[in-house]
């Protein structure tokens, strides 16, 4: 009888273990993600990483797990005031929810920003006093009270504004929309050409473009101009110009004369730009990149990242403006750093075109090169580097945090170094 219970215990713990198997994995595993992804003790990371490595799953699953590692709470809906920090100061930022909002699926959202002496909570309720307001999506509005986007201090704000919003609230980060009135379209345009990973498509209101000659970052987000044709504090020369130089470059845009609108929020074209705005989604693996910056400080567009600039690129903290607070004109910056970069699917090559850059770091996916396949790269005419990337999890993870994206996942990079000219 013991004999006979002996051989059937392991069969029964074995019936009665194993459909927990694959649970224990999968909930150790999203644990192990989310607290890796929040950590910022590097031991605690390092036990993270190894337990997962530990795991042996897929890179497909830890992939997985990363989109899924994020939880979201009930909200209710209307307007809400939120404090986000801004150095050691804390920034004011007024998020709207949808009546039927729900954390169980992803929203798309609307980054709206205020002219100069404006507010958040004025900025949002312009856009729901419309006649043609539709109620599909969150909106988040910083306050600035100088409007001056541009500034160290009000990009901080945004940039702050959106990261708690990823933390609080479902969005749908492939559907990340920014519009602007005023100074606040002048921001429009500088957020998206510093940050044109960031978003779906953008729409500035009766604004100016302070960084003209760095609109060839815009290859993936389409621009919707709005501008009142008797608008006598920002000329409606601004929009045309913008329009000209995007439509020399063959990109996507859009750009409405309103005869009779003056300096203006366009009420009766709200409708219009959120329709618009969802037949746009944001490209996560562009096959082909163009990014170009004067200052250090804006380093990284899609899969590319400037990790050394030459030494002629000097450090700026913003846009030079006259004492009224309008910009200046761009073309005064001496020195520009650039990639283009394309992948070549036929014979998976990365072609590489750089101004004024020393070292450059790519980051790599499945969807943008074939990894089970050698990779050759090739600057500036040269072929640099031939052979296969290996996938590692700390890559992904890493990624994440330093993008604060959990759509856009790489799981390899390779370093490289320009070769000068006489290499």
């Amino acid at each position: 009888m013991y004999r006979s219970l002996f051989i059937l215990l392991p069969f029964v713990l074995f019936l009665s273990l194993s459909p927990c198997v694959g649970q224990d994995i999968e909930s150790i595993g999203r644990s192990l993600v989310k607290k890796y992804l929040g950590s910022t003790d590097e031991e605690e990371q390092r036990d993270a990483l190894k337990n997962l490595v530990g795991l042996k799953v897929s890179i497909d699953k830890i992939k997985e797990w990363v989109s899924f590692s994020a939880s979201y709470t009930p909200q209710q809906a209307g307007i809400h005031r939120k404090l986000v920090p801004v150095g050691d100061k804390k920034g004011e930022c007024f998020v709207y929810l949808p009546s039927d909002y729900s954390p169980d699926r992803q929203w798309p959202v609307v980054l709206a920003l205020h002219g100069v002496g404006g507010s958040g909570y004025g900025q949002i309720m312009a856009w729901l006093r419309s006649s043609m307001h539709k109620d599909d999506f969150i909106f988040i509005a910083p306050t600035y009270g100088s409007g001056l986007w541009w500034s160290e201090e009000g990009e901080t704000i945004i940039l702050s504004a959106i990261n708690k919003a990823k933390q609080d609230y479902h969005l749908d980060t492939n559907k990340i929309y920014m519009s602007g009135f005023s100074s606040g379209g002048h921001g429009v345009w500088y957020l998206a050409i510093r940050y044109p990973s960031l978003f779906a498509a953008i729409n500035p209101v009766a604004g100016e473009c302070p960084l003209s000659s760095l609109l060839i970052n815009l290859m993936h987000v389409p621009a919707y101009i709005i501008h009142g044709v008797r608008d006598t504090v920002i000329p409606v020369e601004a929009a045309r110009d913008a329009n000209s130089r995007l439509e020399r470059l063959h990109y996507k845009v859009i750009c409405r004369e309103l005869p009779e609108l003056k300096h203006q929020f366009p009420m009766n074209e709200t409708g219009r730009v959120l329709e618009w705005f969802l037949t746009n989604k944001r490209t996560r693996y562009p096959k082909k990149i163009k990014y170009s910056t004067e200052s250090t400080r804006y380093s990284v567009a899609y899969w590319a990242e400037i990790t050394e600039f030459s030494g002629l690129i000097r450090q700026t903290s913003g846009v030079p403006r006259n004492v009224p607070g309008h910009l200046m004109r761009p073309e005064g910056f001496p020195v520009t750093a650039s990639v283009e970069a394309e992948i070549k699917e036929e014979n998976n090559e990365i072609w590489l075109t750089t101004h004024e850059i020393k070292t450059l770091r790519l980051y790599l996916a499945d969807e943008l090169v074939d990894m089970e396949k050698p990779l050759k790269i090739l600057v500036n005419g040269k072929s640099i580097y031939s052979g296969k990337i290996e996938r590692n999890i700390r890559t992904i993870l890493d990624s994440v945090k330093k993008m604060n994206d959990q759509e856009a996942l790489f799981s390899a990079y390779i370093d490289l170094t320009i070769p000068s000219d006489d290499q």
